[in-house]
């Protein structure tokens, strides 16, 4: 296994003159009714990880409780059943994805036909635009065979243990066999594969990395999605991928020490995390 430790990336001082233009377009697709919070937290994190523009893409009956969310960031409908994404919303994000620089899919979204379409669609695009592929993007990836195939440099995949146990086939239970398998991953794809957990895993198969920063009362509902937000956010700005990746665990964990350090670990929530961010973020000045 690659042993080789990265030193963290930095972000680059902003210029005077620069406009919201000049830190990239995030385009993030996901929620599901019952499930709309998901990817208003990633919405805000890549807000709050100095993305210039975020827009959300939600099935049509969420729009209204995502778009009051926070009101730093767009929305826009997609054809929607009951149970999410209607098999028609993969052309129109096919469409929608013109104009983005880095996609997010996944939080909240629920699997079935529209889901697993959306997520085909964005793998197929001939692109280099950086996409972050978590939760239910993860489950509809692992209903696809030959789903190592659609992988590509620019991917960023944040499985939990389960998750990546769905896609690998190793034990969730068995954390070193499955930190191996994400280095064979990287190594035959290309992509960046985060394995969250105690110590988070990054690696794209070449360089590897433990996080150092985080904490157990990040264990909650919505701190997952709080950090595909983070990596959005920092591929926007034109970080590299794995990269990205690299700073985006760190400051995700460092924005969870912060809420420990006000809120204890047994109430800390997602929304604590995002409040913190702007603190985490100014903190890597002391790196």
């Amino acid at each position: 296994m690659t042993t080789r430790s990265p030193a963290l990336p930095q972000l680059a001082p902003r210029d005077a003159d620069s406009h919201k233009g000049d830190y990239g377009r995030v385009l993030l697709i996901g929620g599901s009714p019952g499930m709309a919070g998901s990817i208003s937290l990633s919405a805000s994190a890549s807000i709050r990880s100095g993305a210039g523009l975020v827009t959300v893409a939600v099935p049509r009956r969420c729009l209204e409780t995502v778009a009051g969310y926070d009101r730093c960031y767009m929305t826009v409908a997609l054809p929607d059943d009951l149970k999410g994404f209607y098999e028609l919303a993969a052309s129109r994000v096919a469409q929608l994805s013109e104009s983005a620089t880095v996609f997010g899919c996944g939080p909240g979204m629920r699997t079935g036909v529209g889901a697993e379409g959306i997520v085909k669609t964005l793998c197929s695009q001939e692109s280099d635009k950086p996409l972050v592929f978590d939760a239910d993007a993860l489950n509809c990836l692992s209903q696809c065979d030959d789903w190592k195939s659609m992988l590509a440099p620019r991917m960023i995949l944040t499985p939990h243990p389960g998750e990546w146990e769905r896609l690998s086939g190793v034990a969730a239970s068995d954390r070193k066999a499955q930190e191996a398998a994400a280095v064979e991953t990287g190594k035959a794809t290309g992509a960046t594969i985060v394995l969250k957990g105690s110590k988070t895993f990054v690696t794209d198969g070449k360089k590897s990395v433990h996080n150092s920063t985080g904490n157990p009362g990040m264990a909650s509902g919505g701190s997952g999605d709080v950090l595909t937000g983070v990596l959005c956010g920092l591929l926007a700005q034109g970080l590299a991928v794995f990269e990205a990746a690299h700073l985006g665990v760190f400051v995700h964990g460092r924005a969870g020490d912060l809420a420990a350090e006000s809120v204890g670990q047994i109430s800390l929530t997602a929304s604590d995390l995002l409040q913190h961010l702007p603190a985490a973020f100014m903190s890597l000045s002391d790196q």
